[in-house]
């Protein structure tokens, strides 16, 4: 059923937002990766890119996903939180869209729940970032710092 309520200028330009942000991700991608991550980018919006929705758009379990992703030395998280850092360092680079619908566009429901996320991310508020004209470091990617369990558990 239609939305009543959808903005057709809005999705036109959350689309262009998405698409250029996947065009400037680096081309060392794996396929399963892109995959996943061309599922996730109309889903962040909404809130709804989790695994299990993610695997069933792309044709597998959320387990078969887990286990494809884990044999290239990747998680489902770490690929959604990358995503999420570029994402957001990309609209805050543009200027135009508020830091309230930047959170929006991430899956934040608070704009608190993402200004905490950007700073243990970048070490600096959304608004911090953008009044600087952010940089990032060497390379330009992102530092995710993630804790790996150890073979035996712990």
């Amino acid at each position: 059923m239609p939305i009543v309520s959808a903005d057709g200028y809005l999705n036109r330009l959350l689309i262009k937002y998405c698409e250029e942000a996947l065009a400037h991700r680096t081309p060392t991608r794996t396929s399963l990766r892109a995959s996943v991550e061309n599922a996730m980018a109309p889903l962040l919006p909404h809130g709804k890119a989790n695994a299990v929705e993610i695997a069933r758009r792309i044709g597998m379990s959320r387990r078969t996903l887990a286990r494809r992703l884990s044999l290239e030395d990747l998680s489902f998280s770490e690929i959604a939180e990358e995503m999420k850092i570029d994402l957001a360092k990309h609209y805050l680079k543009g200027g135009d869209l508020p830091i309230s619908q930047i959170a929006w566009l991430l899956g934040y429901s608070e704009v608190s729940a993402f200004t905490h996320a950007f700073k243990r991310w970048t070490g600096m508020t959304p608004r911090q970032s953008r009044a600087q004209g952010y940089r990032t470091g060497a390379g330009g990617a992102a530092k995710v710092r993630h804790r790996r369990r150890s073979p035996s558990g712990r």
